[in-house]
């Protein structure tokens, strides 16, 4: 059975440590941690969890810096596959291990993604158009791990990890984010990323979810409401990648 090792990058996180835990508890083989400097028990809690095999601490803000660091040291570990998230993104219930296994088995596909839902509470997404065209892409990856496998050098919002050649395959394993749904800690992230890009701050603003239409979450995966909204978003992720193909084939021409 292949080893899955998920990876977490975290500061001050206690609001949502223990039900980040429940989930990936029951899905990875090891968890390996890098705090960017917690004070509010989120080490302490973390280090206390028996799948956490690995955690380091670093100071100053810098995302890329620490995810490459953090990569390093879950490399150690000798996964088959990695999978990157933040401690406000969870899986839906409804997923076991036995999802993810089924995925990893594939001798083809070196990364599967995930959709985001970007929660206004604790019951219910933002349903604009907007969010919902985001939604449609998939933005979290697990990956076969490869040595070409790193993440950009960015100070903030360092992406996805690159260099994972090979065929990627969208699924509809759905992850709630859960990180808007507390202001006082948007307000913290806000000011973090505030004080390295002050030019920013549309994008700050936007983080607080205002004047969205709530949609109910529902955790049963086979509901047909969940179906209906998966081929919805599907059917709006064809409509970013048809051009996108259209433009690549025009350059070969």
């Amino acid at each position: 059975m292949a080893k899955l090792v998920v990876m977490l990058r975290v500061k001050d996180g206690m609001f949502f440590v223990k039900e980040w835990l429940d989930c990936f508890e029951k899905l990875a083989d090891e968890i390996v941690v890098l705090d960017n400097g917690s004070t509010d028990g989120t080490y302490e809690a973390l280090k206390a969890h028996p799948k956490v095999v690995d955690i380091i601490r670093t100071e100053g803000y810098n995302e890329g810096r620490d995810k490459n660091l953090m990569y390093e040291r879950a490399r150690m570990r000798k996964p088959d596959w990695c999978l990157w998230l933040d401690i406000d993104e969870i899986f839906e219930p409804g997923l076991t291990r036995a999802h993810f296994d089924k995925l990893m088995s594939s001798k083809f596909v070196n990364k599967f993604a995930f959709r985001r839902f970007h929660f206004i509470d604790r019951e219910h997404f933002a349903g604009s158009w907007y969010r919902l065209n985001y939604s449609s892409g998939h933005d979290r990856i697990m990956w076969r791990e490869h040595p070409d496998g790193h993440f950009q050098n960015l100070i903030i919002d360092s992406p996805n990890v690159k260099g994972i050649k090979g065929l990627k395959r969208g699924t509809n394993f759905r992850l709630k984010h859960l990180g808007y749904i507390n202001k006082e800690l948007v307000d913290k992230k806000a000011e973090i990323y505030r004080a390295i890009i002050p030019e920013k701050e549309e994008i700050f603003q936007s983080m607080y979810l205002q004047g969205e239409k709530p949609i109910k979450w529902i955790d049963d995966r086979n509901s047909l409401k969940v179906i209906m909204l998966n081929n919805l978003l599907s059917t709006l992720q064809l409509t970013h990648i048809v051009p996108k193909v259209y433009r690549r084939i025009k350059k070969m021409i």
